[in-house]
């Protein structure tokens, strides 16, 4: 053990002092290796994080380098080439920005770090209102947005107003980002399954193949890489959906077929006698 050796065990011989000894070394060896390989773990995500990281902010960042130098070698000679040069530049620091604002959300999750405020909510009058805003949001973009809720159902759950929106926003950007149809189409059902709300938005997009579907919520999966840095994002977002879920004691996941669009679906449990205050604590 002294040389870091934490395989061996420990087998007590007997019940006396010097058998509860051994016992408790073999509890100390057996902490010692779990606290070793989580540190291990940490250290490998740590890596894992900054390789991607260093790859998804490098895009842009090349993309702008190289729209500048073409400004400033003459290559756009014209001011309608300037304005598309300044434009694009524009844009993918638009994006950069969105990016390291994610980056900053998820560093924050992932250190527990992210106060979060609940309140109760009448979720089915919080979902109309998002949905309405959304239509008007996409108004002319060729999206249809339809909202089913299932009736005489209680949908009051404890939750953070601001973060279940970034948890539906992030699965609606996702969900419109990797649709190629001319004609979107985005349809929310809201229903109750046992004592939880249960969430769907289903899309017509492309679908997720099987092997693929289990991967889609860790950090930075995209299924087509290369299609994921041409449309951009930094690959969080529906992690981002899965912390917030997370903090919320709730479960996400995703039920796709290739060519027949995707559905994400999230359940939050109806809340009961536990007040917003015992859950603020509780965290």
């Amino acid at each position: 053990m002294k040389e870091g050796n934490l395989n061996d065990s420990i087998t007590p011989m007997s019940k006396d002092e010097l058998g509860q000894l051994a016992q408790g070394f073999n509890e100390m060896r057996m902490k010692l290796k779990e606290s070793i390989e989580k540190q291990f773990a940490y250290e490998e995500n740590r890596k894992e994080l900054i390789a991607n990281i260093s790859h998804d902010l490098k895009t842009p960042i090349t993309t702008i380098k190289g729209y500048v130098e073409g400004i400033r070698d003459g290559v756009a000679n014209t001011p309608e080439k300037i304005d598309r040069y300044i434009q694009t530049i524009y844009s993918k620091s638009i994006d950069l920005d969105h990016m390291i604002d994610e980056l900053f959300l998820y560093s924050k999750l992932d250190l527990q770090r992210l106060p979060f405020h609940f309140e109760k909510i009448h979720f089915d009058h919080y979902l109309q209102d998002f949905v309405e805003e959304l239509r008007f949001e996409v108004a002319e973009l060729n999206v249809e947005v339809d909202l089913k809720i299932m009736k005489n159902s209680n949908y009051l759950i404890n939750g953070d107003r601001e973060h279940l929106k970034r948890v539906i926003t992030n699965i609606v950007d996702n969900s419109l980002k990797y649709n190629d149809n001319k004609y979107k189409r985005l349809s929310f059902h809201l229903s109750t399954i046992d004592s939880h709300v249960l969430f769907k938005l289903q899309d017509n997009g492309p679908g997720i193949a099987d092997e693929n579907l289990p991967y889609i919520f860790d950090r930075f999966y995209r299924e087509d890489l290369s299609r994921g840095t041409e449309k951009g994002g930094s690959g969080l977002g529906l992690s981002i959906a899965k912390r917030i879920i997370d903090e919320h004691n709730g479960k996400i996941w995703a039920e796709s077929k290739k060519g027949l669009g995707t559905t994400i679906l999230f359940t939050i449990e109806k809340t009961g006698d536990e007040s917003e205050k015992d859950l603020n604590n509780r965290r």
